[in-house]
């Protein structure tokens, strides 16, 4: 079954009555600069992140330097000025610039679905009203939904034509044609997503729906916006709490690893330099061993060497000199025995160094590796700390939504024919 994906929209205006620009709004929403040559000041947003697309859409017959966004907003905020000569300020005090439409994606949508769709949107908008339209498609923000793709769409309040910005498209501003160009609008959007959803095969997976509950015939009740303001406030306070925690684990768990890294260090020392002691004794030992049997050989040797009388006859005779030559060569095969013992030894006392070097090596590298598992759990632990900030700030909208809902229900019985709009229609989306 797939996905209901209930469209988000709103409609809202640019005005000067508010402290705002169409300038500040452009370069706010493209992540650009623009020089704001009516106040002179330029707006800098070129660091902000998180811009996925963003595209100008204009009216047939427009003037090709309307696709310059600073030429565009600049025209349009130099456009409103007083007419009246005995006005205080030559710019109009409560003049509204630029109109904002505000739609979300499905998550499920692509890249190149959602800038097909606000393509479309902004050509519906150029065309059916012949004003310009500048889109800027958003990812999601660092701290808020991660599902949360939409698109901020500003238009001109005045049709564009190839005169430049002519009259006012009040329509939009009408108490009887404004609400059902909102509405019709919505359902545009929705066919256009969900025509894009189709076209990428996801039909199946999630459907877009503009209608709101009660027009459905369904009994479920509309969320309520706690607004950007509220939500901030109470995601900056979350926010900084998990951020103090994070600080505080991260140390705590550094100082741990540290400890336990040079508490290693400190036995593998001692551990390698007792080791070192013993190996060093037992091959001084060894070869003082080798060099006394070497030697102990070579006076027995020599000690069969007859001398007196019979010693004389040996030399006269010539024996003595052969058997002189033959201690010579028995000799020097003592040394070559002794030369291959001590390499031996010494091969031996090597080879338990490096044995013992290499396991306190591998010693480290586990610990190493525990540490970095420790740091990926910590890793999980931060990010599973975030899942529930997001899911207490759920709860608080909720909340504030039963906190509305029965304040409306306790006004009502004072007043059942109390007059005003429902939280859906304040609202707009179902």
């Amino acid at each position: 079954m797939a996905r209901v994906f209930e469209l988000s929209t709103h409609v809202q205006t640019v005005s000067r009555g508010d402290g705002r620009s169409a300038t500040a709004a452009a370069a706010y929403r493209a992540c650009c600069a623009i020089e704001d040559e009516r106040q002179n000041r330029t707006h800098d947003y070129t660091r902000k992140q998180g811009l996925e697309a963003a595209e100008i859409v204009l009216p047939d017959g427009a003037p090709a330097w309307a696709r310059d966004r600073a030429k565009l907003w600049n025209a349009a905020e130099l456009r409103e000025r007083n007419k009246d000569k005995r006005a205080k300020t030559p710019d109009k005090a409560n003049a509204q610039t630029a109109r904002e439409f505000f739609f979300s994606f499905p998550v499920e949508l692509s890249p190149e679905g959602r800038l097909n769709t606000a393509r479309a949107v902004a050509r519906r908008l150029a065309d059916a009203h012949g004003i310009a339209a500048d889109f800027a498609i958003h990812q999601p923000g660092k701290e808020g939904d991660e599902r949360n793709y939409h698109c901020h769409m500003l238009t001109t309040t005045r049709r564009l034509t190839a005169k430049g910005l002519g009259e006012k498209a009040r329509e939009w501003d009408h108490l009887k044609t404004g609400p059902r160009l909102v509405k019709d609008l919505r359902a545009f959007i929705a066919d256009a997503l969900n025509a894009e959803l189709k076209a990428e095969g996801k039909a199946g997976l999630v459907h877009v729906e503009h209608r709101s509950f009660k027009d459905r015939g369904s009994p479920q009740r509309p969320t309520v916006h706690q607004g950007p303001g509220k939500t901030n406030v109470l995601r900056k306070r979350l926010g900084r709490a998990r951020r103090a925690w994070e600080t505080e684990q991260q140390a705590a768990q550094r100082f741990q690893h540290q400890q336990e890294t040079a508490g290693l260090k400190v036995r593998q020392d001692f551990t390698l330099q007792a080791k070192a002691g013993q190996l060093a004794e037992r091959e001084r030992a060894g070869l003082a061993a080798i060099r006394a049997e070497q030697d102990a050989a070579r006076q027995a040797d020599r000690a069969r060497a007859e001398t007196g009388i019979r010693g004389a006859f040996r030399t006269f005779t010539g024996r003595a000199g052969r058997e002189a030559f033959e201690r010579e060569a028995r000799d020097a095969q003592r040394v070559e025995a002794a030369r291959v013992k001590e390499a031996a030894l010494r091969g031996e006392i090597s080879r338990e160094r490096a044995a013992l070097i290499e396991g306190q090596a591998k010693e480290r590298g586990e610990l190493t590796e525990r540490h970095r598992r420790e740091d990926g759990q910590l890793q999980a632990a931060f990010q599973h700390r975030h899942q529930m900030d997001r899911m207490a700030e759920a709860q608080s909208r909720r909340e504030q939504v039963q906190g509305r809902e029965q304040q409306r229900d306790r006004d009502h019985d004072r007043d059942p024919d109390r007059g005003g709009r429902s939280i859906g229609q304040e609202l707009g989306p179902g």
